[in-house]
């Protein structure tokens, strides 16, 4: 099984990481524009382009981390750098890096170069984000099908949205009570358009389908937005590790037939 790199809690939420600027940052500290001004002398000790905030860390359980932003109160999944100190629930921290974030909620912060810790604090400074704590480590619907996520990178940008999904075929538990889920949905080209989720691509792109579980088998077919009514075009695909790959062109329309151990699950998005 594939554990994805965020919780399936937040498998309805969109990720957009803009590289050259326009990411989602926390506000403590301006990132510098590159000219000498203010936002480098607020940056601290920082060089260049870096970002530092403090934060407090409220969970830290193997790679179940999740940071708080010190003034802004945001909270955030880190990437920890290696020679990260073992970090533990109250612990205050100095984080360095970007400042450019995956625009999730609680956000993603892939680009963090050094974490620094400033003082031990004590596990109760954390117990006022529990309840946060435990919605996003909510157990695991069994019942749900497996969440997906859309990746590809442009010149400007490293984008993953999720694909809407539409109809799956599940089966869970144990095999002497194992229960199948049959859930019908629109087909693909019955939505109109802008209601699928849209990566809005500007050229052709390969793209990466990533899943809470490995894909065993995958078929994606393709319509042009414009002429839905017309028969759709198979895709060429790549299996590979779990993952689907794939050229999307822009203006069209895809429906992603995956299967899995436990079932199949079928998933739709325009380009």
């Amino acid at each position: 099984m594939r554990t994805q790199a965020i919780p399936t809690t937040l498998a309805a939420l969109a990720l957009v990481a803009v590289l050259g600027g326009a990411g989602c940052t926390p506000q403590t500290t301006p990132q510098t524009d590159g000219r000498g001004t203010d936002a480098e002398e607020q940056a601290g000790e920082a060089p260049g382009d870096a970002f530092v905030s403090t934060a407090l860390v409220v969970r830290a359980e193997g790679d179940e981390v999740l940071f708080v932003d010190r003034d802004t109160e945001a909270p955030y999944f880190p990437t920890l750098p290696a020679g990260t100190p073992e970090l533990a629930p109250g612990n205050v921290v100095r984080v360095t890096g970007n400042g450019i974030m995956l625009e999730s909620y609680p956000a993603q912060y892939p680009g963090i170069t050094s974490v620094e810790l400033i003082d031990e604090g004590a596990p109760e400074d954390a117990d006022e984000y529990q309840d946060l704590v435990s919605q996003i480590w909510a157990p695991r619907d069994p019942a749900a099908p497996a969440s997906a996520l859309v990746e590809y990178r442009t010149d400007q940008a490293v984008v993953s949205l999720v694909p809407l999904t539409c109809g799956y075929e599940w089966s869970y538990g144990p095999a002497e009570t194992r229960r199948t889920i049959a859930v019908d949905a629109p087909a693909v080209t019955d939505y109109a358009v802008g209601e699928l989720p849209d990566a809005t691509l500007s050229e052709p792109t390969e793209v990466t389908m990533t899943f809470e579980f490995d894909a065993t088998d995958a078929s994606v077919t393709s319509w042009d937005e414009g002429s839905l009514d017309a028969g759709g075009t198979a895709v060429d695909v790549a299996l590979e590790d779990g993952q689907v790959r794939f050229t999307a062109e822009p203006g069209a329309r895809y429906a992603a037939e995956v299967a899995f151990e436990d079932g199949t699950v079928t998933y739709g998005f325009t380009a």
